[in-house]
């Protein structure tokens, strides 16, 4: 169980991979200088289709693919990683984000044009939208695209539309939000620092750090994330192995979460490169505890889920020491996902009696990024690659936002929530890897036939 659990934990880390910007030199970015943007998105595939599985699995093989697990199967593109995205509570400890309240089923107004759009792949062959996702060797296991609050287009090509799927870091918006909400509530200021809500933050590397700069991926420490700084016992790859209770430090002692997301040092000044980490979440997590003064699963049900209309519960992963993995181990369904972009658009009101995400919150979303720091990493120049078209910049945790308005956050292995509030438009999907075309491209595209 401890080894499945490590390797849930480490996995989510993938999402998203830039490379150090060289203003000073450490472990962690030498390292990172061996990495091209290419090698650090390179991933391996195997031969299966999750076409085979959309109606679940057959207790022998359930069995079969829970004993075949391993960290490269997890972390590649795998029949067997495929299952764990939507059985993820079978591998690790987690808490529940509870649903409350009558279940608000979204009305159905199809629109059988959005299948048809097409992009040209590598080749300069025109693909429709619905050719590439119901291919049989298409990765894409749930679209659905919400217009004005109704579902316009719902397919389930490698799962049950009842399936709780993975998130991933689409989970991360979800801190930034509760960010955002306490800030306007006037319970938190961005501009004030690590150690004016952490008293342990005191005398480590976090101690002067504006939040602004760890909501935008900024915070300047030494925690950059890609394949090759979770390895060679650099700080980052000592943070993530503490999720699940297997980081030492010299003298050979066990740290903990909390200690070993502490002890991640310097790197240059903050606010001047966005360097992508799952680790700035995690001290958004401790903040919005200390601030909240319940646990995250909590905070989560109270200020978000239980309003908003749900089909289900949601699952969020827990460290050792119970920390909330809030930067990529929610599960739920994708409809429920889709809410939850829903509550960024106008047609809020359909789910919800309140209005979760406040005009104030959405305009600081849309504005609060540096465009001077976007293409300094790698995920910036991917971002621009896959979309067809180059975002502004990032912000509160989202990985894109474009200067019509529109944001997007992208998950491990293809999981994706695109959201135009102007279009009052939502597009999300979940995938075990990568479609011939970016989807990506296609949310980019099917949100500008729209008015």
């Amino acid at each position: 169980m401890k080894n499945f659990i490590k390797l849930l934990v480490i996995s989510v880390f993938l999402v998203n991979c830039q490379k150090s910007n060289k203003m000073d030199v450490s472990k962690n970015s030498q390292i990172q200088e061996k990495s091209s943007s290419s090698d650090a998105y390179d991933t391996y595939k195997e031969d299966f289709s999750v076409s085979e599985i959309k109606n679940g699995y057959s207790n022998s093989e359930s069995n079969e693919l829970h004993n075949e697990w391993s960290l490269n199967k997890f972390l590649d593109i795998t029949k067997s990683g495929a299952y764990s995205y939507i059985n993820l509570p079978e591998f690790m400890p987690h808490a529940i984000i509870k649903r409350e309240g009558p279940v608000i089923k979204l009305e159905k107004d199809t629109n059988s044009e959005i299948g048809k759009i097409s992009l040209e792949n590598e080749s300069g062959q025109s693909i429709t939208f619905e050719d590439m996702i119901t291919a049989k060797d298409s990765p894409i296991q749930g679209v659905m695209i919400l217009h004005k609050g109704k579902v316009v287009y719902e397919k389930y090509p490698g799962m049950r539309e009842f399936d709780n799927h993975v998130w991933m870091s689409n989970s991360k918006i979800l801190a930034g939000l509760l960010i955002a909400q306490f800030e306007e509530k006037g319970l938190l200021d961005v501009q004030k620092t690590v150690s004016d809500y952490l008293e342990e933050a005191k005398g480590t590397a976090w101690e002067n750090i504006k939040i602004i700069d760890i909501l935008n991926m900024q915070s300047g420490l030494d925690l950059e994330e890609n394949p090759v700084s979770r390895k060679g016992g650099t700080p980052y790859s000592i943070f993530a192995a503490s999720e699940v209770g297997e980081a030492k430090d010299a003298s050979g002692k066990v740290l903990t979460h909390n200690e070993a997301l502490f002890r991640i040092p310097k790197l240059h000044e903050p606010g001047i490169a966005f360097e992508y980490s799952s680790a700035n979440t995690q001290m958004l997590g401790l903040i919005l505890e200390e601030v909240g003064k319940k646990r995250l699963s909590e905070l989560i049900t109270e200020r978000i889920w239980k309003d908003a209309g749900m089909e289900g519960d949601a699952t969020l992963g827990l460290s050792p020491q119970g920390n909330g993995v809030i930067h990529g181990l929610i599960s739920s369904r994708l409809e429920d996902m889709a809410k939850i972009g829903l509550l960024y658009t106008p047609s809020w009101n359909v789910i919800s009696p309140k209005q979760i995400v406040s005009n104030q919150v959405l305009k600081k979303i849309q504005t609060s990024g540096k465009k001077e720091n976007y293409l300094k990493g790698t995920l910036g120049p991917r971002m621009a690659k896959e979309f067809r078209d180059t975002p502004e910049f990032n912000s509160y945790q989202w990985d894109a936002v474009f200067s019509d308005g529109d944001i997007y956050k992208s998950g491990m292995n293809g999981q994706g929530i695109y959201v135009s509030p102007s279009k009052d438009l939502v597009i999300v999907w979940f995938a075990t890897g990568f479609g011939e075309i970016e989807m990506e491209a296609f949310a980019r595209k099917i949100a500008r036939t729209y008015k």
